[in-house]
């Protein structure tokens, strides 16, 4: 007779945090993607926050980067007109003097874990990530066109929050996206939370908070996340030393 379906089992898939003197040193880049105009009224966000305290809590570095802060100009296409016009650095970052894009740039290209944080709308990530996406495209193409790989070693994962719309289907996108840039994804690469069906906003935060899975899969993320990282700094130095 097969076990009653009574859903996912919590605290069975716990995964372990290495050595926190491995840790040290990693560089964390949280990437914040909530229009909500002031720190802290975002959902995704106080998660994406407490996701980084937890990094440094296993000495790692920091850095939070709220998207609704800078002037991101649209990716205006150029690849579409012809691949070798999409370069590094970016067409709109130089056409433009007040878009800030390249200090997005650096922090992707500085970090070692990359964490992006976004709420769901209509199904989708937000219109603030798909601008991210879209100037990305100037660094995934160094590779596809020019044979530049710009991303290598680094980790990437998600914190996706909602209501009634799906977090598989925005994982999905930016997963695919992530993969296409260079980025590995750990065994645990997503925490999440989804609404009820009631769309009453106003009781989300609070059950949040009381949401064992969603606690526990964030703890998993930073976990998974940190010990993938550590072995490919791992593995990269060991490469280094077959020289």
């Amino acid at each position: 007779m097969p076990a009653p379906l009574v859903g996912r089992k919590f605290g069975v898939n716990v995964i372990p945090v290495p050595d926190r003197n491995v840790c040290h040193g990693i560089h964390v880049l949280g990437i914040s993607g909530s229009s909500r105009q002031q720190p802290g009224m975002s959902k995704s966000e106080r998660l994406l926050t407490r996701a980084l305290e937890q990094f440094q809590n296993y000495g790692c570095t920091t850095n939070l980067i709220r998207l609704k802060d800078l002037t991101i100009h649209d990716c205006e296409g150029n690849y579409s007109e012809n691949p070798s016009f999409c370069t590094y650095p970016c067409q709109s970052s130089m056409k433009y003097n007040d878009d800030q894009m390249q200090e997005i740039y650096d922090a992707v290209l500085a970090c070692d874990i990359l964490i992006l944080a976004t709420p769901i709308r209509w199904n989708n990530h937000s219109a603030l990530i798909q601008k991210f996406v879209e100037r990305m495209n100037a660094i995934e193409n160094q590779q596809s066109w020019f044979g530049n790989r710009m991303i290598t070693g680094k980790v990437a994962g998600l914190i996706v929050i909602g209501h009634v719309d799906g977090v598989q289907h925005v994982a999905g996108n930016l997963l695919n996206f992530f993969s296409w840039l260079g980025f590995h994804t750990p065994e645990i690469a997503i925490a999440s939370w989804v609404g009820e069906n009631d769309e009453d906003t106003t009781r989300d935060w609070a059950q949040i908070e009381t949401n064992r899975y969603t606690r526990e899969d964030l703890e998993n993320l930073v976990a998974s996340s940190l010990r993938l990282s550590c072995a490919l700094k791992g593995h990269a130095a060991e490469k280094n030393d077959s020289r």
